[in-house]
């Protein structure tokens, strides 16, 4: 004949045990999915960094136009009053011009490359992250199946002992 109470203890104990299973499998999807999200993140911080370095290309090569532009002007405004190019303060004018412009479009490719180092570290961090989600998934099954496995010898010695003091057991 069994005792009610060792049934009871016997069955919250496995009740337990697969509570403890069925939250772990929820923990771990839960990771896995998070680590999916920052796989895309991921992904899309470093389409960024390829659109900023694509727009960087494009906004020096308009810097340098204008400034060619800007020269044109210069030489053509300075010839039209008469005045030889090739010395003097209209040459300096113009190299000065020309060195001002290829500085700006310097500091156009600076930015455009710390804008898209900004992004990759963003993707860098992300699939880190996604990495440790993943972990974490691995980590919450094992817990879940060693918590288990504790609820289940835990469970197990009570049954025992009880069982023992009513004379189940020798």
């Amino acid at each position: 004949m069994c005792d009610l109470g060792l049934a009871l203890t016997l069955g919250s104990t496995l009740l337990g045990a697969a509570g403890q299973v069925q939250q772990a499998k929820a923990t771990a999807e839960a990771n896995k999915y998070n680590a999916q999200v920052a796989e895309m993140n991921a992904e899309i911080a470093d389409k960024q960094a390829k659109d900023a370095i694509e727009r960087g290309k494009q906004e020096e090569q308009q810097k340098r136009l204008q400034t060619a532009q800007l020269e044109g002007r210069q030489k053509a405004a300075i010839a039209a009053n008469g005045i030889d190019l090739s010395f003097g303060s209209p040459l300096d004018t113009i190299v000065d011009t020309a060195k001002m412009g290829e500085i700006d479009a310097l500091n156009v490719r600076t930015n455009t490359y710390r804008e898209a180092y900004g992004y990759k570290v963003q993707g860098t961090n992300q699939l880190a992250s996604a990495k440790l989600d993943r972990m974490r998934a691995d980590a919450a099954v094992k817990g879940g199946y060693l918590d288990a496995v504790g609820t289940i010898l835990g469970g197990t010695g009570k049954v025992y002992t009880q069982g023992k003091a009513l004379g189940y057991f020798k």
